[in-house]
């Protein structure tokens, strides 16, 4: 479990930074979700450290910070690491190693392995459980996956070419979600797999197609065509009668060995075109893949688990995607009114394989596993000076986004002739107001919950200024029954309807999760790092616009959550890690509260 202080020597830098962010990683999932509600967790200035390993002394001499302590009463361990501040909402900044004390022996250095052995034989014993060996090998995959990231450094100059930035900023989520114990994981890959299909690793490839019996197609669209028409352009020839399928060229082999795939080719059923065609890029989802000029992304099945769940069109996901469109489609001419820089990103179309086999179950997994949802393609949607960047790329994806943004920033402050925190507290604003303001009206006017974490905001930046804000995931997005009835909803199955609605409560903590905690205290925690005061200002500006929300777009119901947020109320924060180690379907997620600075907040922000 301890390891020697100079293994380090012997490990290349992008296994060193992959070990260290997984550590990372994983402190912040235990002391966000565990150790901080059951006050087993402590940061604050240096205290009781006469036994502290040199190393803890030494980084606070040199560097100044805070000290992180856990205690881990059920195996009776505690960890020790120096943080550069104590982070209300958890985001805390890791400047030393973490150092691991047992019950009668001294403090010894803690490699990655040995935390994630802690903190799961902790869970076990605090709940009574067998020691999880899944979520371990989730976690070695995730190390694994994110060494051969991090192999690829990611430039710091974000490319000129909107569609080369586009590009650039899906491919280069080298560090994957902060507060994940498996950020970069992807089962089932094998490591020439990753080579060929992983964004990180910058990559592009052709498709896998099938000809497919017309009579063996099912699809659905809102548009003029069928879901066939759309995706010909890019489709092979076959003959008349038949239809070209995509699919991803991993999951090409799956379905190879699928009985009644192999059956269905063995019988002529089916026929496999081979991999061809114009290439692909795939986005920061693996999954759902990007062709420059093409009007739709296409999102592909992939029997993959990617971190939380496996990458599958499940049948009623392929309705679903489509009962939303249903819903917002009336909508858009409000939204646009209200939100001229909102684009909704569509999914107006699907299609699949079924064969129609009497086994029930295994006809679902071939339909599932050629399902393909049609999305809007940015290229459709963004304003001509528009550059198009996954937020995820800027925040959440630790010294690459904060170098990205350190040099937008200052190139901004350069051109204006302002200071870097009045320009970044102005750009800032832009932002917050861009993302709050149709995601709230959608749910609070609608009863439409998005899901706006930092990898399903796409970002529109004119002259380097937020200008315009892509939602897309149609597939996460939910209905609150109460203004969405079955009635209401008369053309889809009752599993396709059972699973878009959530209710009111719960929708409200998906879309508070997903704007405060996921996305701006990413934000927050990165712009303000190590500028004295300028965090706390930023959170005025979320106040700011929380007000201005209400003011010019509120209702009693937003009333009753802003009014509360205003006065203090915790942010809820999905447990992750504590999912992966219950194996919880996602839907079933917990919460834990999390500090709201909106109320510690200081004066008027400066951009003011």
């Amino acid at each position: 479990m301890q390891s020697g202080l100079n293994t380090a020597e012997h490990i290349d830098p992008a296994a060193l930074a992959a070990q260290r962010r997984c550590q990372e990683t994983l402190l912040n999932c235990y002391c966000r979700e565990i150790a901080a509600p059951e006050g087993e967790l402590r940061v604050g200035p240096p205290f009781g450290q006469n036994d502290w390993p040199a190393a803890i002394r030494l980084t606070l001499q040199r560097e100044g910070g805070q000290v992180l302590q856990v205690q881990l009463p059920h195996t009776c361990d505690r960890l020790l690491t120096v943080v550069e501040s104590a982070s209300v909402t958890g985001n805390h900044r890791y400047t030393s190693p973490v150092f691991h004390k047992a019950e009668n022996r001294p403090w010894g250095l803690l490699d990655w392995e040995g935390l994630a052995t802690l903190l799961l034989r902790e869970m076990a014993l605090r709940h009574d459980a067998a020691p999880n060996g899944e979520l371990m090998a989730q976690i070695r995959n995730s190390v694994a996956v994110g060494t051969a990231a991090l192999a690829l450094p990611v430039p710091e100059a974000i490319p000129s070419d909107p569609v080369e930035a586009y590009i650039d900023s899906e491919q280069s989520l080298t560090f994957g979600h902060p507060f994940h114990p498996t950020p970069k994981s992807r089962q089932g890959f094998s490591a020439d797999d990753l080579r060929r299909y992983s964004p990180e690793l910058r990559t592009r490839f052709a498709l896998a197609w099938f000809a497919v019996p017309r009579e063996d197609v099912v699809q659905q669209s809102l548009l003029a065509q069928g879901c066939d028409r759309l995706i010909a352009p890019a489709a092979p020839e076959v003959p008349e009668g038949w239809v070209a399928v995509p699919v991803h060229p991993w999951q090409a082999g799956f379905l190879r060995a699928h009985p009644l795939v192999r059956e269905a080719l063995a019988r002529g059923r089916l026929r496999e075109l081979g991999v061809q065609g114009a290439e692909f890029y795939p986005t920061s989802s693996i999954r759902t893949l990007y062709q420059p000029g093409n009007p739709y992304f296409f999102k592909l099945s992939l029997n993959i688990r990617i971190t939380n769940c496996v990458r599958k069109n499940a049948w009623y996901e392929l309705e679903s995607a489509l009962q939303v469109n249903r819903v917002l489609r009336p909508l858009r001419p409000e939204l646009a009114r209200l939100f001229p820089g909102l684009a909704l990103m569509e999914e107006p179309a699907f299609l699949s394989v079924d064969l129609k086999d009497a086994d029930a179950e295994r006809n679902r997994e071939v339909i599932e596993g050629f399902g393909l949802i049609l999305r809007e393609s940015v290229d459709s949607l963004r304003a001509p000076a528009s550059v198009p960047l996954l937020a995820g790329s800027l925040f959440g994806n630790h010294y690459y986004g904060e170098a990205r943004m350190r040099r937008l920033l200052a190139g901004l402050a350069a051109r204006e002739g302002g200071t870097v925190e009045a320009v970044t507290e102005r750009w800032f604003s832009a932002y917050v107001e861009q993302l709050i303001d149709p995601v709230f009206h959608l749910f609070f006017a609608h009863g439409v919950i998005f899901e706006p974490h930092l990898q399903n905001v796409v970002l529109g930046l004119q002259d380097g200024w937020p200008a315009q804000l892509f939602l897309r995931d149609f597939e996460g997005v939910k209905l609150t029954p109460e203004r969405h009835s079955a009635a209401t909803m008369p053309d889809i199955s009752e599993r396709a309807r059972a699973s878009l609605w959530y209710d009111e409560e719960l929708g409200w903590k998906r879309i508070a999760y997903c704007v405060f905690v996921n996305n701006l205290c990413e934000v927050v925690a990165q712009l303000g790092a190590a500028r004295a005061g300028l965090g706390e200002r930023l959170w005025a500006i979320v106040r700011h616009h929380l007000q201005r929300y209400q003011a010019c777009h509120g209702n009693a119901a937003s009333a009753r959550r802003i009014n509360a947020l205003l006065a203090g109320a915790p942010f809820p924060a999905k447990t992750n890690f504590s999912n992966r180690f219950f194996a919880r379907a996602d839907r079933a997620s917990a919460y834990v509260p999390v500090t709201n600075p909106i109320a510690l907040a200081g004066g008027e922000a400066a951009w003011r």
